[in-house]
């Protein structure tokens, strides 16, 4: 009778063996299991804003209430200071708002999201890519949420159809796939260099100014560079123009399909490079 080796695997179990290009296929692997599991993701951002939220009497809703007060706050203040008509800038200044917090919102939360989640990734076995979908879906949440401003203010401004509503389901579309594989990007990233954050943060305040969020392209004599080459101007361009009534120019679309193009390939290879990593940097 010969004896086993104590290192050698038992008979009918299986060797698994690690290696770079499977650690790859692992990764993709990863991505598509965290997309087939919404049941997954969309509960635990139900249960954040729950969480959040606990024993509060309006819930949700506190956002919706800050959120109308920032707006009819920035529709006084610059419709007296530059003599704008109310019926044009309240539309414009809450579509601005609403989709701002979406975008910016997600990108933030999206730094820390492996993170956050370090208990879950070291412990549970679940997908990786289901923290940045929580954040996701969570600021989707809250986005509709928000939405009730705008039903407010269509009642009250607007009152009009016209097919050019019709362009805000594509608008939306790459509005969403573009903050999507953005905010995967930065999660990524920012688990490594941890002062990555604070810089997206900084970032964010300044160009928050240099995007009209609040303030029109219209009142400026020439459209500078600062918004040309501004991706959030284009984000916002493609759902708040249909939103108001108006078809978005061209540009807008081809420079988010540009960036979609791009950015997709690289979210890919990027957590193809780093997915076997992310529990040994948190």
């Amino acid at each position: 009778m010969t004896n086993q080796h104590a290192d050698a695997p038992s008979r009918g179990e299986a060797l698994t063996v690690f290696s770079a290009d499977s650690m790859g296929r692992l990764a993709y692997e990863d991505l598509v299991a965290g997309l087939r599991r919404p049941d997954l993701w969309w509960g635990l951002a139900v249960f954040d804003i729950r969480q959040r939220f606990k024993r509060s009497m309006l819930g949700p809703l506190w956002l919706t209430l800050s959120m109308g007060i920032m707006v009819l706050s920035l529709a006084l203040v610059f419709g007296t200071l530059f003599q704008q008509d109310m019926t044009e800038l309240m539309p414009h200044i809450a579509v601005g708002l609403i989709f701002w917090g979406l975008m910016t919102s997600t990108i933030i939360e999206s730094c820390g999201a492996f993170t956050a989640a370090e208990g879950y990734i070291r412990n549970v076995p679940m997908p990786t890519s289901t923290h940045v979908l929580r954040v996701f879906a969570r600021n989707i949440i809250i986005f509709g949420f928000n939405l009730v401003i705008y039903l407010g203010i269509w009642l009250l401004y607007l009152r009009s159809l016209n097919v050019n509503y019709l362009l805000f389901v594509p608008g939306l579309i790459l509005l969403l796939a573009n903050v999507a594989w953005f905010s995967t990007a930065m999660a990524l990233i920012c688990t490594r260099y941890r002062d990555i954050p604070q810089i997206i943060s900084s970032a964010i305040q300044v160009i928050f100014f240099l995007t009209p969020v609040f303030w029109t392209v219209q009142n400026l004599p020439e459209r500078p560079a600062f918004v040309h080459f501004n991706p959030f101007f284009h984000m916002l361009e493609v759902v708040r123009s249909p939103l108001l009534g108006a078809a978005p120019q061209a540009e807008s679309w081809l420079v988010l399909i540009l960036l979609l193009v791009i950015g997709i390939p690289f979210t890919l290879w990027l957590y193809r490079r780093v997915y076997a990593r992310l529990a040994y940097w948190i």
